[in-house]
C-alpha cells in the first residue's frame, strides 16, 4: 500500500495545478488495474476451453503525462506510477487528456499506450496491459 501512496502523491504533485481546496474539488480520479500476458501455450481445439492469457501484474510501473491539444505529451509532466500488491492503482488528476505508457520492466517490454480523458469529480477506470516475454502462441 505504501508504494501506491507514494506514486499517487508524486503523480498528483507532478500533474495537478495546485493543492488548494478548489483544485481538489476540480480534480478527477483515475483508477485501474495492471495485467500481463505471456500468450497461450500450445494449440487450442475449437471445442475446448479457450485460454485467458491475462493475469494480474502487481507492482507494475507505467508513466502518465498530460497531453497537449495536439495530442503529444507535454514536456515535464510525465510521472511514474506503480500499482500495488493487488495490481491496483488510484490517483487524482486535473481534468484533461493523459497518455498512459506501460514501461519495460522484469519480463516485459511494456505494452500498448492508452489515451484517457479525466473529468472533474468523475472516476475513470482503465486497464493497463503489459506484453510479457517470451510470448507463447
Amino acid at each position: 500500500m505504501k508504494a501506491i501512496f507514494v506514486a499517487t502523491a508524486v503523480a498528483v504533485a507532478g500533474l495537478a495545478t495546485g493543492f488548494s481546496g478548489a483544485a481538489v474539488e476540480a480534480s478527477g480520479t483515475l483508477k485501474g488495474t495492471t495485467q500481463i500476458s505471456f500468450g497461450c501455450p500450445g494449440p487450442v481445439s475449437a471445442s475446448g476451453v479457450q485460454c485467458n492469457p491475462w493475469h494480474s501484474f502487481p507492482f507494475a510501473r507505467f508513466s502518465i503525462s498530460r497531453r497537449s491539444t495536439g495530442g503529444v505529451p507535454v514536456p515535464g509532466t510525465a510521472v511514474v506510477v506503480t500499482s500495488n500488491a493487488r495490481a491496483a492503482f488510484s490517483l487524482r488528476l486535473d481534468p484533461g487528456s493523459y497518455l498512459v505508457t506501460p514501461l519495460p520492466q522484469h519480463n516485459t517490454h511494456g505494452g500498448p499506450r492508452l489515451t484517457v480523458r479525466v473529468r472533474a469529480a468523475v472516476t475513470r477506470s482503465v486497464l493497463v496491459r503489459f506484453l510479457g516475454y517470451p510470448q507463447m502462441e
